[in-house]
């Protein structure tokens, strides 16, 4: 219970900084262009000196299987995120034209930009590296498999033939943050350690990735044209079922096999996390309805400020 009221501490506060970066933007003290090196900053140099700084201490030896552990779940969750994508058009009758958008928005989730931060602020800089496992793995998947679903529905794809090859942008999956995912691991599992000097220089530029983060969530939020964003009915039971229902269950279901309840939490809280900004970006690049991927983007992403406060909370009644 003491680590979940700690939890909720911690969202009560990233949704505060999320309501100061509303704030700015409304007043114009934060713009468009400034949002975007904000999330540049997040992306290229701050998450991953999170990332690298979370392995600091931690033993292979103590958690090696651990981590073992969070692979296999990781990629259950993104076998998980398929079948709940697919099901999730069939019972809520989402028209044929914009089923690949939900279920292209249930894969690719905002696990790196807002999971890690959100993570690593509610359960502590340990849970950090677990959760970046998820970034990896469901990455795969996003490239591997949601991006072929987007080209097999392109309307355009008649034009150039039904057999043509899909076009897999593989090289956007290396990026900083997957990269220092990567070195964290080795250092994790080689238990090297960074000289003192470096790893402090990492921790502090790591800490300021949650504020950051949030910040540029509320700007977003300010920019975004609501009242169009809430008139899409449909996405308010697609978030209720995606977001808060299902990652309840399963951290029910995996504390009730025995799972660590760390574990289960990250497999909670990364399963929970709303469609990731570039959705529109990605949907758009296949000709697809990127105005609905937009709304499902920030509509989940305003959900959440709901929805995680409610599954920490849920998280200390299970215990």
């Amino acid at each position: 219970m003491e680590s979940a009221l700690n939890g909720l501490s911690q969202m009560a506060i990233l949704i505060i900084v999320a309501a100061v970066g509303f704030l700015a933007a409304k007043l114009d003290y934060l713009d468009e262009y400034t949002n975007q090196k904000l999330t540049k900053l997040l992306l290229n140099i701050t998450l991953p000196c999170m990332v690298v700084a979370s392995v600091h201490g931690l033993s292979a030896a103590d958690a090696g299987e651990t981590v073992g552990i969070t692979f296999a779940m990781a990629i259950a969750q993104g076998f998980l995120l398929l079948l709940v994508g697919w099901l999730l058009v069939m019972v809520l009758r989402v028209p044929k034209r914009e089923r690949v958008v939900y279920q292209f928005v249930t894969i690719c989730n905002n696990t790196g930009f807002l999971g890690l931060p959100v993570v690593g602020a509610i359960l502590g800089s340990e849970s950090v590296i677990y959760a970046s496992i998820y970034v990896m793995v469901l990455a795969v998947f996003v490239y591997g498999v949601g991006f072929v679903m987007l080209a097999k529905d392109d309307p355009l794809r008649a034009e150039y033939g039904e057999d043509a090859k899909v076009a897999i942008p593989w090289r956007s999956i290396v990026n900083p943050s997957m990269i220092a995912s990567v070195l964290a691991l080795v250092l994790f599992f080689t238990g090297w350690q960074v000289p003192e000097l470096v790893q402090d220089s990492l921790s502090l530029l790591g800490g300021i990735t949650a504020p950051i983060a949030m910040l540029v969530v509320g700007v977003i939020v300010a920019r975004s044209p609501m009242k169009n964003v809430v008139k899409e009915v449909r996405l308010y039971p697609y978030m209720i079922i995606r977001q808060l229902i299902l990652p309840a269950l399963f951290y029910w279901g995996f504390t009730a096999l025995g799972v660590s309840p760390l574990l289960a939490a990250v497999f909670m809280l990364m399963f929970a996390m709303p469609a990731g900004s570039m959705c529109p970006t990605f949907v758009a690049q296949y000709n697809g309805n990127a105005q609905l991927a937009a709304k499902a983007t920030i509509i989940t992403t305003v959900g959440s400020f709901v929805f995680i406060p409610l599954l920490v909370a849920f998280m200390g009644l299970v215990g």
